[in-house]
């Protein structure tokens, strides 16, 4: 289907100014963008005047565990991923479809278009993310679940598995933490991963403990070092967290060109840390923003995160202007894709898939228009947001959503598995 969206203030990308005009999509991709597309479609949506930006990439969280939403609040991180492990040996991979689902209703109505997720069950995820027309990364591990950890055969097999459930779904290689995760284990992703071409990730140094540790039991070597040691950093990697590391941490980072994606309000409520963002940018790592699981955060809310993201950097160097809006905007959007190999995401250029979304700018948040950018990191929120569109389809509009599942499917089974846990 040709659909063509007129009177929008579109927003290509963050090095361009925005202008008003139209965008046309044929079925999956953006095929024109300008001022005015001259074009016979099948479809018009009449922007009205508000605007049509790139969908959000949240490149770091675990859809499933909103369902464990305000269970070991105020603990930090090791007593709470202690009560979270106990919760999670008694989850089904049914459990995980469906808490994945209601997730996918939260990244619709919040603009989240692309998601990277790392969780137990992950074919189950997987599934879900389809169902719900969402753009999704799904990590596979060895650790299936809290209960089985699989051979290193089946582990390829899921991994093949997963990539042919759906155009909108890929999967790439984790290892949770250099803590949980033996070298050997991290030798089985490295291997795949530079069979397939695909990125490897994992979590590291996310609290002083954990740096700690590392160094008492490796020689004084921190996790990025451990990491560097075990070859990790040898392909495409993603650090998650990197929210307690030292200047000779960054400069691996840089060195071997891994993406870092920062975790702003899971850290802060777990107080694990505030990420050095502003010191990584300087050294040329490319910095991405995620919301990390919903047991943590709680919100899967990239506005928030990009807000956290600007003034956190503020405190910590006492510098109002630590970076643009438009540099967090690219972290939320652009920098994430770059982070996750997909190549056609995080800009409205032709050619590129349509993921993108509609925010209201003739409401409260909208009507001052000074400066755009300053407004999208600062201003704005989820309320703000019309319209939610992934690979050319609308999945929300208005309140309304259009998953292969109903709304009221998903939220009936979600209670089902919320009684399992209380």
């Amino acid at each position: 289907m040709k659909i063509k969206i007129i009177n929008a203030i579109i927003i290509k990308n963050f090095d361009t100014e925005p202008f008003f005009g139209e965008l046309v999509i044929q079925d999956d991709k953006i095929i024109d963008v300008g001022q005015s597309c001259l074009c016979d479609v099948e479809k018009t949506i009449d922007a009205n005047g508000n605007i049509i930006m790139p969908g959000f990439v949240n490149a770091h969280t675990h859809a499933a565990m909103t369902i464990f939403k305000g269970i070991a609040s105020g603990e930090k991180l090791e007593n709470w991923l202690a009560t979270m492990q106990r919760k999670e040996k008694e989850l089904s991979g049914s459990d995980v479809y469906n808490a994945s689902l209601l997730a996918c209703l939260e990244f619709a109505k919040n603009g989240i278009t692309t998601i990277n997720d790392m969780y137990h069950f992950y074919d189950y995820s997987a599934k879900a993310f389809a169902d719900a027309g969402i753009r999704a990364v799904v990590g596979v591990s060895q650790r299936y679940n809290m209960n089985k950890f699989i051979t290193e055969q089946k582990l390829e097999e899921l991994y093949n598995s997963i990539n042919s459930i759906s155009p909108l779904i890929t999967a790439d290689f984790y290892c949770h933490a250099t803590y949980s995760c033996n070298e050997n284990m991290f030798g089985v992703i490295n291997k795949l991963a530079s069979k397939y071409n695909s990125f490897v990730s994992t979590h590291v140094s996310e609290t002083l403990e954990e740096v700690g540790r590392c160094a008492t039991l490796n020689n004084d070597m921190s996790p990025i070092e451990l990491l560097e040691d075990y070859g990790f950093f040898d392909r495409k990697s993603l650090a998650i967290h990197a929210t307690n590391v030292s200047a000779k941490d960054i400069q691996i980072l840089a060195k071997n060109g891994a993406s870092v994606c920062a975790n702003f309000g899971s850290n802060h409520k777990l107080a694990s840390g505030v990420c050095p963002i502003y010191q990584m940018s300087k050294y040329g790592v490319n910095v991405c923003l995620g919301t990390d699981g919903s047991a943590s955060n709680n919100r899967l809310d990239m506005f928030r995160e990009m807000y956290l993201a600007s003034t956190s950097q503020n405190i910590l160097l006492s510098n109002a202007n630590c970076f643009k809006a438009k540099d967090i905007l690219k972290m939320a959007t652009v920098n994430g894709a770059k982070a996750l190999g997909l190549n056609n995401v995080g800009t409205l250029d032709v050619g590129n898939f349509a993921d993108l979304i509609m925010l209201n700018a003739n409401d409260v948040d909208g009507i001052i228009d000074n400066d755009i950018f300053d407004n999208l990191v600062y201003t704005y929120g989820t309320e703000d947001i019309l319209m939610t569109i992934v690979n050319g389809k609308i999945i929300y509009q208005n309140g309304k959503y259009y998953f292969n599942k109903s709304k009221s499917n998903i939220l009936k089974n979600a209670k089902k598995v919320l009684e399992k846990f209380k």
